[in-house]
């Protein structure tokens, strides 16, 4: 009886664990923090090197069956070419604590050309209040421009923070804006990602 017990102890931590797994990708997905991860250049604004000479993540994904990037690269869990937050999926604390504060975070801004790069980032999102954060030490905020030639294959990583005020969160559509990727030192755009943030619980 005792090992019974255990073993149905066990069972049950293991569906609970799987269960909450779901449930925070969903919401990281969808409406509370939001991942992503976007590559540059986007084909046919620069030279770009094949998914299997990058390695990393794209050729255990893709393998050989993938030659080429997305417009605005690839989300982490699979969407290709927009970011979409929706903040009518967020769950009871959320909506109870900080139902206006939405975060995105990228888990890289890769470059996948053949050159390197330094990258300036233009986010444009409304008019909403906003704040930048990153934990690399070559980021010029003033200038939001990388203070570091980011190599071919290498990364780089900023997360956003943005405050919807009261009267725009019942909009169906909060937001259509867009993040940019540009050459610091040329200004040629070199990926760009919609960034969007709706309400489907909007009335």
């Amino acid at each position: 009886m005792k090992k019974i017990g255990l073993w149905s102890l066990g069972l049950l931590g293991f569906l609970f664990a799987l269960g909450f797994g779901k449930w925070a990708q969903s919401l990281f997905v969808k409406s509370e923090l939001m991942h992503f991860s976007v590559n540059f250049p986007s084909e046919g604004r620069a030279e770009t090197l094949s998914c299997c000479n990058v390695g990393g993540p794209w050729a255990r994904t893709y393998g050989d069956d993938w030659s080429d990037y997305p417009e605005g690269g690839l989300l982490a869990y699979g969407e290709e070419g927009a970011l979409v937050v929706d903040v009518g999926q967020q769950g009871f604390l959320k909506r109870t604590l900080q139902p206006n504060y939405i975060s995105i975070s990228s888990h890289w801004l890769r470059n996948v050309g053949t050159q390197p790069y330094r990258i300036r980032l233009e986010m444009d999102m409304c008019d909403l209040e906003m704040e930048w954060l990153t934990f690399e030490r070559a980021w010029d905020q003033a200038a939001q421009s990388s203070t570091r030639y980011i190599e071919p294959g290498d990364t780089f990583n900023m997360d956003w923070f943005f405050t919807v005020p009261d009267g725009q969160r019942s909009q169906a559509v909060i937001c259509d804006g867009e993040l940019r990727v540009l050459d610091a030192e040329t200004g040629d755009l070199l990926t760009d990602l919609p960034v969007r943030i709706v309400n489907s619980g909007a009335n």
